[in-house]
């Protein structure tokens, strides 16, 4: 589920992000700069103070928990494969909205490349960014805000020092530069730019 992040933030078109990625650390810089060329309506900013990111980026072993003012963000997932774990925090009564995001890396990846760390991490800000997957309460939907192509695909895969989609179209190679579907950015840029989406 597509879900704005609150209007303050919305508003400056930013997301400050504090980097807590260790081995990762030159992985996350390098995704920042390739979400930043997307063009999906928003840009990250590197910040330097932990207290005032919107977003945290950080290595897990798969099983951690981040504390957020009176909030804390668990998860337990398999840190051994190509997937990470973006969650959010939304609040609101009338109109549910993001106030902030933690990205959690699979540290225990036996030898990921840099390009298939920096492609994990691009997926996963986008993630952070709107396209969360999850309600508010936190229950799955199923492929909610994954696309059927490009980096935004449910699963991908390792494919030379890159990542592919499971089911890629026919011919398709490594993500370099990286793909992004058109659903992906049709929702970004309507959560971040209140552009409507083209109908058929």
């Amino acid at each position: 589920m597509a879900i704005q992040w609150n209007r303050g933030v919305r508003e400056t078109g930013k997301l400050k992000v504090y980097n807590k990625g260790g081995g990762w650390s030159a992985a996350v810089d390098a995704a920042i700069v390739s979400f930043n060329n997307l063009g999906l309506g928003v840009q990250l900013v590197a910040e330097r103070d932990e207290a005032a990111a919107n977003v945290v980026v950080m290595l897990s072993d798969g099983t951690d928990t981040y504390s957020w003012g009176d909030h804390s963000i668990t998860v337990n997932f398999n840190a051994d494969q190509m997937h990470g774990r973006a969650r959010t925090i939304a609040t609101g009564s009338r109109t549910v909205e993001i106030d902030f995001a933690v990205v959690f890396l699979p540290g225990r990846v036996p030898n990921p490349t840099p390009k298939q760390k920096e492609l994990l991490v691009v997926h996963e800000l986008i993630h952070a960014s709107g396209l969360t997957g999850f309600t508010p309460e936190g229950a799955k939907i199923a492929n909610g805000d994954h696309d059927i192509i490009g980096l935004m695909v449910a699963q991908l895969v390792v494919h030379g020092d890159g990542l592919i989609e499971l089911l890629p179209e026919k011919g398709a190679l490594p993500m370099k530069p990286i793909r992004i579907g058109g659903q992906t950015m049709c929702k970004m840029r309507m959560l971040w730019k209140a552009e409507a989406c083209p109908t058929n």
